[in-house]
């Protein structure tokens, strides 16, 4: 059932789907997925719990942020591609975080795998938040819009493993980047105080 529902949503969005769509999918009363599942709000937690103890598993075994980031997300584009989509159409949806409380382990380990390069780096930026929202962005929306994307750049013709070889070297880059980004207006400031 959890299978259903995570793929209808998937592909439909939270508002379009129906407890009677979830049913109607695995051939069974809706009656059923009530007592099992209960409402369409605790569905979706129940799915998005589902995706990430393998998630999880996978960060686990990572000894690094700089491991942990291709071997996450790799799992999540392989293994849990209606997972991704799901995560973009709930954006797109405008649903609310709120609504399924949703609790995000392994998300939380990859920030503390992050926090744990940065210190051993001994950088301050990028804050290891916002570089693991990055990462994620760039993930999810990939792999939403990786088909026209590939179309548009005229690299249709690629093999799929070419394209996810270089995706992975841009999310090892944007981890194993030695240096801070400049903030916009910093570079005039710093500029202005060597002169």
């Amino acid at each position: 059932m959890l299978a259903a529902a995570q793929h209808l949503l998937a592909e439909r969005g939270f508002h379009a789907v129906s407890v009677r769509d979830i049913a109607a999918e695995v051939g069974v009363g809706h009656a059923l997925v009530h007592r099992y599942l209960g409402s369409k709000e605790e569905i979706l937690t129940a799915v998005m719990k589902r995706n990430t103890g393998p998630v999880l598993g996978v960060a686990r075994a990572a000894g690094s942020a700089g491991e942990a980031v291709p071997a996450m997300f790799r799992e999540l584009r392989v293994s849990r591609p209606d997972y991704l989509k799901l995560l973009a159409r709930m954006s797109m949806d405008r649903v609310p975080f709120e609504a399924v409380r949703p609790e995000f382990p392994a998300y939380a380990l990859l920030i503390e795998l992050l926090k744990a390069d940065a210190a051993e780096r001994g950088r301050e930026l990028p804050d290891p938040r916002v570089l693991a929202a990055s990462l994620t962005a760039l993930v999810i929306g990939w792999s939403v819009t990786e088909d026209w994307l590939l179309t548009a750049s005229g690299l249709d013709d690629v093999d799929a493993r070419a394209s996810e070889a270089s995706l992975g070297l841009i999310l090892q880059s944007m981890v194993d980047s030695g240096s801070p980004p400049v903030i916009p207006g910093e570079a005039a400031d710093e500029a202005a105080k060597s002169t």
